[in-house]
């Protein structure tokens, strides 16, 4: 019997699909995520990514954009910005991606900016609060709220609950508590209310008890504890201690003393400022936290999971508003969002930052969060 070759019928298969390849490659918008996966802080890069996950996941359903579905491409940092710098030359030039979203913490933010502003793709990080993220970056853009923001709002929302008296407990050597704190005392400043007492200690300290007995005996109504969750506990615990029974306020870092609080009765006399709350009324934030708790089997406890969700939405926007994945055409887009969104409403300013909603929150006596208030701009 005659053998037959099959080499010119493999070279037909293969001219045809080679033809196909860049439509079938067309049919699909690739995104780049770049985040902390693994370690000591992975918890912010997975609330981010899996809020991102449920906006594209939603977005597919529905048709994609602009015709075609998404394929996100995410990569782990474990925090280290050698790793950052090489997840978006990857990114980038490997996988092809049109757009960035992260990264997760401040300092990998920082180092994925520099190299996303030489080529111009669109970056929107929803958790680094770092001011100089998006200095000189035109294409960098944030979906959290800057630590300044936040200092004023708590400032006037002392102020407009009838506070006459504020304290602050803070640590000068600390970036986020001394520039929490110079906002903060400022604002007061300007609402009429100066501050009676302020006292500093470390970031790690077991015994506050010096300054607390200090910032007592200037009789304060209120106090503000630009700190973390770990420090802040014991603050509270020692404050109880010596008596000093008052209204005590908090930044975004605090949220988790939940976690390291063993007496949750300390927590019901703490409100704090928040990216988003679960308990937040409007309509996009119920249905994100019914969907969310649908997909992932728990609420949606860290708040830039709501940020990740909003930077997804506020990237896809842009990309159908532009009716293209050019670089300048997406960025001009972003620039000009104007969105309600599950963390509240969007818009951004000169610097790239957000102007939106301020969350405040409190706790029960079982350690619940509860929503207190959402101030929008």
């Amino acid at each position: 019997m005659k053998k037959r070759s099959f080499l010119p019928l493999l070279l037909m298969v293969v001219l045809v699909l080679s033809a196909f390849a860049p439509a079938m490659a067309e049919e699909v918008i690739k995104i780049g995520g770049i985040g902390v996966l693994s370690g000591p802080y992975a918890q912010y890069g997975i609330a981010c990514k899996e809020g991102m996950d449920l906006y594209i996941d939603q977005l597919n359903a529905s048709g994609g954009v602009l015709g075609k579905q998404v394929e996100f491409i995410w990569e782990d940092t474990e925090a280290d910005v050698t790793k950052a710098i090489n997840a978006f030359n990857k990114l980038v030039d490997n996988d092809g991606v049109v757009a960035i979203l992260g990264a997760v913490l401040s300092g990998e933010t920082k180092v994925v900016a520099e190299f996303s502003e030489t080529i111009g793709i669109p970056q929107i990080t929803p958790s680094s609060t770092a001011y100089d993220v998006t200095t000189g970056r035109p294409n960098v853009f944030r979906t959290c709220f800057l630590d300044p923001v936040q200092a004023v709002a708590i400032a006037r929302y002392v102020a407009e609950e009838g506070y006459k008296s504020p304290a602050v407990l803070y640590d000068k050597a600390t970036e986020y508590s001394k520039g929490l704190y110079d906002s903060f005392t400022a604002e007061c400043e300007a609402q009429g209310i100066p501050v009676v007492a302020a006292e500093s200690a470390a970031y790690g300290d077991v015994d506050y008890k010096t300054q607390l007995t200090t910032i007592k005996n200037a009789n304060p109504d209120c106090v503000f504890l630009p700190y973390y969750g770990s420090d802040a506990a014991m603050i509270l615990a020692q404050a109880k201690e010596l008596g000093l029974d008052v209204k005590f306020f908090g930044a975004d870092g605090i949220a988790d003393i939940v976690d390291v609080v063993s007496d949750k009765e300390l927590l019901v006399d703490l409100e704090y400022t928040d990216h988003f709350s679960i308990g937040a009324q409007n309509e996009m934030a119920v249905k994100f936290v019914e969907d969310y708790k649908e997909k992932y089997g728990k609420d949606p406890a860290i708040s830039f999971s709501a940020t990740g969700y909003d930077a997804a939405l506020v990237l896809f926007s842009a990309i159908e508003k532009a009716g293209t994945t050019d670089y300048q055409a997406v960025v001009d887009a972003i620039k000009a969002t104007d969105l309600n969104a599950v963390s509240g409403s969007i818009k951004f300013d000169d610097h790239n930052d957000p102007i939106k909603s301020i969350f405040f929150q409190s706790f029960d006596n079982q350690g619940n969060k509860v929503f207190v208030k959402q101030l929008d701009p």
